[in-house]
């Protein structure tokens, strides 16, 4: 699953209501090189957005923005990106655009670029005195460095970060993307990061406890899902207890501490902590014990149809898969469930890895004023009830969502949204994700010592973050 096709798919999907970001580069294990090679992008006009029908509009027509003016112009922002916030062939409008729209009079401007291209195109935009004014900071890979090498201008002249507009899990993670005391990403809502998703008739068949009721009890940490994973796989018929990329780093994060943090401005490796070691010791007892999906064996692809076909228990991946139209590689409607990430039962809170739907305001935007009132709009389509209705209303029809995942959705949102957890590498540089990530993932994959992989990586860790923190003193 590529890093383009995961986050088109979630955007588009939560457009409308709040729109969550993309999990982090950091947490899908195919970020890609920044290209140097610059490229032009070409401006577009916006696609004519889908009207939202006559009884969802009348309810986003009661929100109260707050605006005392009546529709006052804030004119056009300007948005580079590889997806757009205007909806596109027969896709909702967001209840934050027709926000934006009928509110401020305002109007997104679409400048299509790729994802590979689409800092190289930001840097030729900006150096050449052209900048756009809103740039998606979804994939965690903009903060710090892109902040530190002069891409993107705080929010903060702008937005006000001590207000009630945001939900608690926004505020926390706005509140780590700061450099100099300022607010150089604006989190406007946080969603599931990653979600164990499974056939509750495979489950039943094979006399396993629903990993739903097992949360609700209180119950669903490392231990059950170990135990359960335990007593489905039988490598010998084929049978694994859970495939997919995002396992690992959501994994880690569950404990609370990532791998990279960002404290007051200053970058922290936690490589060498008594949580990774005590996580990395747990996957690899799993690993020994045949537990996970060998990708070798399978190409290195990722098998969500063994799903359906009760050969794998778990496919841990980012909610975004769910908001796809064909959920069939799970199976029937009506047997595809999911629950959050297990708590890590030494943990004094239930962490959870979260995705986030964040945005970065780029250096010498001509309408900041614009690109504030635009995030006011995706923090009130969060907040309010309206925008939640709307969007549990989609996923009813167009994804065919149970009441049941439904009330999880809820749930996984109420409890991430408490003690969300971000991981900083795929935004530090390149040369530091590559150090970090792969090494990583590839001890699990090969059942290694994490000791060795430790003593391989922290050092460089340690070197590369050093001379990142030298260049945030002497610049902020």
């Amino acid at each position: 699953m590529t890093n383009i096709k995961k986050t088109a798919a979630m955007l588009a999907a939560l457009s409308i209501c709040m729109s969550t970001a993309a999990c982090s580069s950091g947490n899908s294990g195919d970020t890609p090189s920044v290209n140097t090679e610059a490229t032009t992008s070409v401006t577009t006009e916006a696609t004519e957005p889908k009207v939202l029908d006559e009884e969802d509009a009348q309810k986003v027509e009661e929100i109260d923005m707050g605006v005392e003016e009546e529709n006052p112009e804030v004119g056009t922002v300007k948005w580079l990106s590889f997806w757009d916030l205007n909806p596109a062939n027969g896709k909702p409008k967001s209840v934050e655009l027709e926000l934006f729209e009928t509110k401020y009079g305002g109007k997104i401007e679409y400048i299509p670029t790729t994802y590979e291209t689409r800092y190289s195109d930001l840097s030729t935009n900006v150096l050449g005195g052209t900048s756009p004014d809103l740039f998606p900071a979804a994939d965690l890979d903009t903060f710090p460095g892109k902040a530190v090498n002069g891409m993107f201008d705080p929010f903060d002249d702008y937005l006000d970060f001590s207000t009630d507009e945001w939900t608690v899990g926004a505020k926390k993670l706005s509140d780590m993307h700061m450099l100099g005391g300022k607010h150089y990403v604006s989190v406007v809502s946080t969603d599931a990061g990653c979600v164990c998703i499974y056939n509750k008739k495979v489950v039943e068949e094979n006399g396993l406890t629903d990993p739903a009721e097992l949360l609700e009890e209180g119950k669903w940490d490392w231990n059950a899902f170990k135990d359960m994973c335990t007593e489905f796989s039988d490598p010998d018929n084929g049978k694994y207890g859970f495939d997919g990329w995002w396992f690992e780093i959501n994994f880690i994060l569950t404990t609370g501490v990532p791998v990279v943090t960002v404290e007051d401005g200053i970058i922290k490796s936690n490589i060498n902590s008594e949580e990774m070691e005590r996580c990395e010791n747990f996957m690899l007892d799993m690993a020994r014990n045949n537990i996970p999906l060998p990708h070798a064996q399978f190409d290195w692809k990722e098998q969500p149809s063994r799903v359906s076909e009760g050969l794998t228990l778990f496919y841990p991946v980012g909610i975004w898969q769910l908001y796809e139209t064909d959920l069939s590689a799970f199976g029937e409607d009506g047997d595809i469930m999911f629950v959050p990430m297990p708590k890590d039962p030494e943990a004094d809170k239930y962490y959870l890895p979260s995705g986030v739907d964040a945005y970065a305001l780029c250096k010498g935007a001509p309408n900041p004023e614009g690109a504030a009132a635009f995030m006011r709009c995706k923090l009130a389509a969060v907040k309010d009830p309206t925008g939640q209705e709307i969007a549990e209303k989609q996923y009813r029809e167009d994804y065919g969502w149970t009441d049941e995942m439904v009330d999880m959705w809820y749930k996984t949102k109420e409890l991430t949204n408490e003690n969300p957890v971000i991981d900083f590498y795929a935004g530090c540089s390149q040369d530091i994700y590559q150090v970090i990530h792969d090494p990583i993932k590839s001890a699990s994959y090969n059942a290694a010592e994490w000791s060795t992989t430790r003593e391989t990586i922290s050092g460089v860790a340690d070197e590369l973050i050093g001379e990142l923190n030298e260049q945030i003193k002497a610049n902020f």
